[in-house]
Order: structure tokens, then C-alpha cells, then sequence
């Protein structure tokens, strides 16, 4: 067995161990590490025990507990468990003076004894960093230092950007006067860019006494850059006589603070005003097309960019207005069954009337409105007008703010007799678009109207001929139960008698609770 393969500490321990499988009354005791504040647990034990104490003794071999008894008064030392063959005590908030050697001692013939080694860890203090005193401009060098102290044994650093682990220098240890522990500091030099602004520099300590991370500090990298520049701009689709802004946007460290406007190939066009990072147009117009460039000043450096102007024509796209339905309304029974108003109006017909003698309603229909109705070189479609019917203006239901000309309502008229062939039929006229709004005249819109009120004047009417049925039927009720026939006492018992003065006699015999009156005659 080649015995260079241990160490001095593994030696000992193997020769107690030995010692104590040959000899039952040899202590056995077992080495601790603590960390400085914390607790630490000493045991003593035998395989076998004649009656003698077992008993631990600090690294100045000054009794702490012979069996039961405390020797030394210090509160931090407790005795946990104390047997003929086993002695454990803890040593609490331990400090970097308990550091050493502890004996366990049997006081038999001859006295035996085992040591233990307590190794006290010094914790290190939080690192700190120092180097972000100013901000670094783009592709320069930044120098930072890390630091801890009170480690024992000496810490070791770690540097990270964000996630990443960085390279370092390595550590240089000092000891630290009148205590056993260490300093130690670490450099990290970076070449930085613009994407490392704001990035998170740490430094984190790798040592016994602390889990990994517990100690860390961390700090962002600032980083100086000119800025970098882009246009936005208010809408995609400019317009010809609208409002319109320009938006210069700068990237940078500072910000930046000066914005210069100009437009390739001439000045700024009279109507635009530099406000800012906007430069703003009042109405656009064709002459403002062009290509403009802005550039931003941040005072580390200056960054340009250009956009291509193009004003759109007002009328470049159609006029989308919503479709309407129109309403409702009775026609004449002559109407034609379809009349096409001219080819300008393609798809803007009226449907065919039932062949009912009755009016009939007009279903309603969508007439889409574009930009073929705005005005045109060719002539508007025209119908024979129907002078003897008043005329409704579609118009101005659904366009209230078009007041239409004043003019007397006349008398509902017959409908005339259907005219030969070769005449053209009465129709619903069309006059031509005021303000691009097609006018249809309905001939029997007035008459309807005028059906309408009739009806509900006779419904109020014969309402309230039915009410005065149903009082005059309840006051005729009333007087025929409060009439009857009243009777005299003269008159009771008349109604078996069979003359009058039997009538009399049962008259007065039929009186009950009355005294009977007599009269005698002398």
C-alpha cells in the first residue's frame, strides 16, 4: 500500500481508525468546517468504557465539559448528549477564533485521546465595482475593478455581461492585517459598442462558505453614441389640401436635441414650418413632392436619413359614401312595368308593379352612389312630367339639410284612364341630381298621407261613440234597481182576501208586537 497516495490529515485518521478497531476504549472524533456565525457539532465516542469520564477540550486545551459537568463558562458552548460512551456538545455563532484543533480525552490507564479540526470560513463581503465613474463613447476601452474582503480561505471573482461570463485577469489575493483572512480584486477590460448601453456588468464571489450567486453585484454599462435616425411619417397616403407632419426619430446616447429640415433640389416649400423633430405642412400640395432629409445632433455625433414625398390628387380614388335603401311608397296601378331612366343611371330602375287593381308598394332597393354621379358633360335623363299629381322629394328624406321649394299640396285626383299605346305612361318622374342627389316623385305620396289622417280621425271618433254607449247602458241599469212598489199597512194581506174589507180585518191582524185596539159600540 503506497501511503504517499494521503495526506497528512487522511494518515492520522487512518491510524486512529486502526487504533480504535484494536482498541475498544480509544475515542473516535470526526473533523468539522463552519462557516463564521454558524453552529458547529463536536463528537466523542467509545466502543467500550471501565467507568471513566470522557471529556473535550478547546484549541487552548482548556476544559469545556468533563462528562456532564461544564467546565469552561461560555453560553455558545451547550452540551447536547453525555453517556458513558458518548460525549457531543455544539459550539454556537462561531467565530474565526474557534478555528483549530479540539481533543477528546478517557481518562483510563493510560489516558487515551482523539482531536477534531474545526476550520472556521471566513465569508467574504459583497464585491464592489468601480470604473463606471463616466460613460464611454462608442468603440472605447473601459477598465472596471472588483473587490471583496473577509475571506478565508481567499474568494474567488467572476465576471458576466447580462448571461454571458467574461474573461478577467486573474485574482490577486492579500492577506488582511491582524485578521486570518483576504482581499481579493479582480480587472475586466471591454472594448464597448452601442449594444452594450445599458448592459448589466457583474461581478459574482465563488466561495465554500456561500451558495453560488448568494454573492453578486451588478451595474449597467453606459455607452455614448451618435444617434440613429429614421422618418415616420403622419399617414401613407398624403393628400392633396391636408394637413401633414413629418417625424424625424433619433436613436442615441444622449438623446438628440437639434433636428435640421431640407429638401434635395431646392428649399423648403413655402407652406412647410420646421418645428422640431417635425416639420409640418399646413396643405399639401403637388409642388411639396421631393425628397427631404433630416438630420439629428446629439453633440457626440450626427446621424441623416431621407423620405421620398408624394402627394396624392384628391379625386385619385373613388368617393365611398354608404349605400341607402329606399323607402316604401304606393304607386299607380298605370304605372309601366319598368322604365330605365338613360344609360348614365345603369342599374337604377324601378321594379314592375303587380297586376292587382289595388296601389302597389315599391319594394325597397340600394342605390350606390360613386363618383359617376358627380357632374358630367352628358345630358340628364328625363321623363314626361305629371302635372296633375303633387310630387315627393327623395331627396329630402334622406337628406334633411336640402330644403326643398315651397309649394301647395292639391286635392287627391282619380287616377286617370290608361292612355293608348303610342302616349308614354304616367311614371314616378326624375329630375335630374341637385348637388349630385337624384329627385324621384312618387304621385300618390300626398294621397296616402291624406288616407292616413282620415282613418285616424274616425278611430277617435267611434272610440268615443262606444264609450258613450257603455255609459248610457250603466246609468239605464242603475235607475231600474232603485224602482219598486211601496206598500201601506192598509195593504197587507190584500193579496189572499177576497174583498175589501176581509183585507182590512187581515190588515190589522197581521201587525205583530202591537196591542190589538177594540172598539164597542152602545
Amino acid at each position: 500500500m503506497d501511503l504517499d497516495m494521503f495526506s497528512n490529515q487522511e494518515l492520522i485518521g487512518l491510524l486512529l481508525f486502526v487504533i480504535s478497531y484494536e482498541d475498544p476504549f480509544q475515542p473516535v472524533t470526526q473533523d468539522e468546517t463552519v462557516a463564521v456565525g454558524g453552529v458547529v457539532t463536536l463528537t466523542c465516542s467509545v466502543k467500550e468504557n471501565d467507568n471513566s469520564s470522557l471529556q473535550w477540550s478547546n484549541t487552548a486545551q482548556q476544559t469545556l465539559y468533563f462528562g456532564e459537568k461544564r467546565a469552561l463558562r461560555d453560553n455558545r458552548i451547550q452540551l447536547v448528549k453525555s453517556t458513558a460512551t458518548e460525549l457531543i456538545i455544539t459550539i454556537a455563532d462561531v467565530q474565526l477564533s474557534d478555528d483549530g484543533e479540539y481533543t477528546c480525552s478517557i481518562f483510563t490507564m493510560p489516558v487515551r485521546t482523539a482531536r477534531a479540526t474545526v476550520t472556521v470560513l471566513g465569508v467574504p463581503g459583497k464585491p464592489v465595482i468601480t470604473g463606471f465613474e463616466d460613460a464611454v463613447q462608442e468603440d472605447g476601452k473601459v477598465t472596471l475593478t472588483c473587490t471583496s474582503s473577509g475571506s478565508k480561505p481567499p474568494a474567488k471573482l467572476h465576471w458576466y455581461r447580462d448571461e454571458e461570463e467574461l474573461p478577467g485577469r486573474p485574482d490577486v489575493v492579500e492577506s488582511n492585517p491582524d485578521e486570518p483572512t483576504y482581499t481579493v480584486t479582480s480587472e475586466l477590460t471591454l472594448t464597448v459598442t452601442r449594444n452594450d448601453n445599458n448592459a448589466m456588468i457583474a461581478c459574482a464571489v465563488d466561495h465554500p462558505s456561500i451558495a453560488n450567486g448568494d454573492k453578486k453585484t451588478e451595474q449597467p454599462l453606459s455607452v455614448l453614441f451618435s444617434p440613429s435616425v429614421s422618418i415616420q411619417p403622419e399617414s401613407d397616403l398624403p393628400r392633396e389640401g391636408e394637413k401633414f407632419y413629418l417625424q424625424c426619430v433619433g436613436n442615441g446616447n444622449p438623446e438628440p436635441t437639434a433636428f435640421v429640415w431640407q429638401r434635395k433640389d431646392g428649399g423648403l416649400p413655402p407652406l412647410a414650418k420646421e418645428d422640431g423633430a417635425f416639420l409640418r405642412f399646413e396643405s399639401l400640395n403637388k409642388s411639396d413632392n421631393g425628397i427631404y432629409e433630416c438630420q439629428a445632433d446629439n453633440g457626440i455625433g450626427v446621424g441623416d436619413v431621407s423620405h421620398t414625398l408624394l402627394v396624392q390628387d384628391q379625386g385619385d380614388s373613388d368617393l365611398l359614401i354608404p349605400t341607402f335603401t329606399l323607402p316604401s311608397s304606393s304607386v299607380s296601378p298605370t304605372s309601366p312595368p319598368q322604365t330605365s331612366l338613360s344609360p348614365s343611371t345603369e342599374g337604377e330602375t324601378l321594379p314592375p308593379p303587380s297586376s292587382s287593381s289595388s296601389s302597389t308598394t315599391v319594394p325597397t332597393s340600394t342605390l350606390p352612389i360613386s363618383s359617376t354621379l358627380l357632374p358630367s358633360t352628358s345630358a340628364p335623363p328625363t321623363l314626361p312630367p305629371s302635372p296633375e299629381v303633387p310630387t315627393t322629394s327623395l331627396s329630402n328624406a334622406l337628406f334633411p339639410d336640402l330644403t326643398p321649394p315651397s309649394s301647395s299640396v292639391p286635392a287627391r285626383t282619380p287616377p286617370s284612364p290608361p292612355s293608348p299605346p303610342s302616349s308614354p305612361p304616367a311614371t314616378p318622374s326624375s329630375v335630374p341630381r341637385l348637388n349630385g342627389v337624384y329627385t324621384f316623385t312618387d304621385p300618390t305620396a300626398m294621397s296616402t298621407s291624406s288616407g292616413v289622417d282620415h282613418a285616424v280621425i274616425g278611430g277617435v271618433v267611434a272610440v268615443i261613440v262606444f264609450i258613450m254607449l257603455c255609459l248610457l247602458i250603466v246609468l239605464g241599469r242603475y235607475l231600474i234597481r232603485h224602482k219598486g212598489t211601496y206598500l201601506t199597512h192598509e195593504a197587507k194581506g190584500s193579496d189572499d182576501a177576497p174583498d175589501a174589507d176581509t183585507a182590512i180585518i187581515n190588515a190589522e191582524g197581521g201587525h205583530s208586537g202591537v196591542d190589538d185596539k177594540k172598539e164597542y159600540f152602545i
